[in-house]
């Protein structure tokens, strides 16, 4: 009896990833999840996520200031569209009622200190 390959899954993740590699456009609807505190957290298409590269720019640069107004537990600081904003991008997530960077925004707040650290090099 001759071997044939396995069928794919029919998982609609595996199909979305084949598809997205594939070079095709298309979302997938998303089930809303639940935050930690219960209220749902409604999933955006990607495209809308990621928003215009210099609004991302502008999101990017200020991350360090929002890593600080988080731990100083000054969060009221922040203006409400950016922290949605942030959560969206995922570089924010809930923790426990709080607020803190995840393994994406602590990498991207990496990039922009080492950034700023090679301009202020060139400068002196």
């Amino acid at each position: 009896m001759p071997k044939r390959p396995p069928d794919p899954p029919n998982d609609a993740h595996w199909s979305s990833m084949i598809d997205q590699c594939s070079g095709k456009v298309g979302t997938v609807a998303r089930k809303q999840r639940r935050s930690a505190g219960g209220a749902r957290v409604p999933h955006l298409p990607a495209p809308l996520m990621q928003g215009p590269p210099c609004q991302r720019e502008v999101l990017r640069a200020l991350l360090p200031m929002v890593e600080r107004h988080l731990l100083s537990r000054r969060v009221d600081l922040l203006s409400p569209r950016d922290l949605g904003q942030y959560l969206a991008l995922e570089w924010l997530e809930w923790h426990g009622g709080t607020l803190r960077l995840t393994d994406v925004g602590r990498n991207v707040r990496d990039q922009v200190r080492e950034v700023s650290a090679g301009l202020s090099d060139i400068e002196s």
